[in-house]
């Protein structure tokens, strides 16, 4: 076997900070960190300056790794707009999307 490093095609560096663009409002990064990796998220974390980023990836990760289920209601709450009462659903003409 020989000891020369291999290099690993199409491999990126993890991200250390959320893109600028998802940073706009606390719901655009929630939205942006649940779409990445867990280990994406802790590398966040971990790394990034920016309170904000961190509280995000705080409430993304105590949702995904504790199943701390009211981490998990509020974080889809903010995803998806927040609940609907059946009664509202009803007496509307259609429904919410």
């Amino acid at each position: 076997m020989s000891s020369e490093a291999v290099h690993v095609p199409n491999r990126r560096a993890m991200l250390s900070n959320i893109p600028e663009e998802h940073r706009m409002t606390d719901d655009s990064r929630f939205e942006w960190l649940w779409m990445q990796r867990v280990i994406v998220v802790q590398n966040i974390y971990m790394k990034t300056d920016n309170a904000r980023d961190k509280l995000a990836c705080s409430l993304v990760l105590a949702a995904a790794w504790s199943a701390n289920l009211g981490s998990i209601e509020m974080l889809l709450r903010r995803l998806e707009g927040g609940a609907v009462p059946d009664s509202v659903v009803l007496d509307g003409d259609s429904l919410p999307i």
